[in-house]
């Protein structure tokens, strides 16, 4: 039986209030949900609308701050998702292509204008993902490692500089998906 949206949306708020967010890179504490202003001021300022379940999610759920990486950004503040938007359109940055969870080191997942998952990175650029904004949210629930899913495992031999040896380690590989649009 396919689960409904409000049953999602229940199981967002109970995975985004644990404690044991042990995936969030830099767990902060929950926000409240945005207010329908805030909402429709971030809407006015990006100049087009929310993905309709990212929209109930920050109008239900948390005003950001939860879900992987470190979390999907605020809707208000210094690094909300429309002025991180906009800082990133004064470049290059595809129109309708928002930033909402930011993994560090130029990785982001984003939200296209259809409602898809987008990994944006600094070597592959936009790769669209499997995930719509409801199925990503629904396994950040289920706790599966988002990151697994994006990238390729890759591992590479280093030297360590304090022992000289080489040392195997995990590195970041090549994003999953095709190129988007």
């Amino acid at each position: 039986m396919a689960e409904t949206d409000d049953a999602l949306i229940a199981a967002l708020r109970s995975r985004a209030a644990s404690i044991h967010r042990t995936d969030v890179v830099s767990p902060q504490e929950l926000r409240a949900p945005a207010s329908e202003e805030t909402i429709a001021s971030t809407e006015a300022e990006l100049g087009f609308s929310l993905d309709p379940f990212l929209r109930r999610v920050y109008g239900e759920v948390a005003n950001g701050g939860f879900g992987p990486g470190y979390g999907c950004l605020p809707l208000t503040g210094p690094q909300s998702l429309s002025s991180v938007y906009a800082d990133f359109r004064s470049g290059a940055w595809p129109e309708k292509l928002l930033p909402v969870w930011d993994w560090g080191g130029a990785l982001w997942s984003c939200v296209d204008f259809q409602g898809r998952i987008v990994t944006h990175d600094d070597v592959a650029g936009p790769i669209l993902t499997n995930f719509t904004v409801r199925s990503w949210l629904k396994a950040w629930t289920e706790s599966i490692n988002l990151w697994n899913e994006l990238y390729e495992d890759k591992e590479e031999t280093i030297i360590n500089p304090f022992t000289r040896k080489p040392v195997a380690t995990k590195v970041r590989g090549k994003a999953k998906g095709r190129p988007w649009p």
